[in-house]
């Protein structure tokens, strides 16, 4: 069986946090409120640092941007990106985006110690997804464990 190459670099693993507008589902060990020292649901124009990142691509209706300040470290994972995604002029979703296998097992080791195990979301595929009362995180690797 022939090995696939390493995904490039352009190619990431994300973690989204997105605020939920259903029903509580019940929290989860150390639940976010948010990302990074700002609450889901912040007003841009309140934030400092923020720089325009582009639309997002799987959201319309949502923006993306930047803090230029922001520590680009997930536990020992090096990220490449924060994306910070509004809808609305409020803050709904952060995405954190590393460019290799290694970071991505760093990422999730982090995740799991911060979260607990998370729930298996597809037994074929390398995806966690923890479900709390106002976060939901999804860990999504775009790299082939196989």
């Amino acid at each position: 069986m022939r090995k696939r190459p390493m995904p490039a670099a352009a190619s990431v693993l994300i973690v989204v946090l997105l605020l939920l507008a259903a029903a509580s589902v019940g929290a989860f060990p150390g639940e976010p409120d948010g990302y990074n020292g700002i609450p889901w649901g912040t007003p841009l124009e309140s934030l400092t640092s923020m720089e325009y990142a582009g639309p997002g691509k799987d959201s319309p209706g949502t923006a993306l941007y930047r803090r230029v300040t922001d520590d680009l470290t997930f536990g020992k994972a090096r990220l490449t990106r924060i994306e910070y995604g509004f809808v609305a002029g409020r803050l709904t979703a952060v995405t954190l985006k590393v460019d290799s296998l290694l970071q991505y097992l760093l990422m999730k080791e982090e995740a799991v110690r911060r979260f607990g195990p998370g729930t298996e979301a597809d037994p074929r595929a390398e995806r966690l997804i923890w479900e709390g009362d106002s976060t939901t995180i999804r860990l999504v690797s775009a790299f082939d464990l196989s």
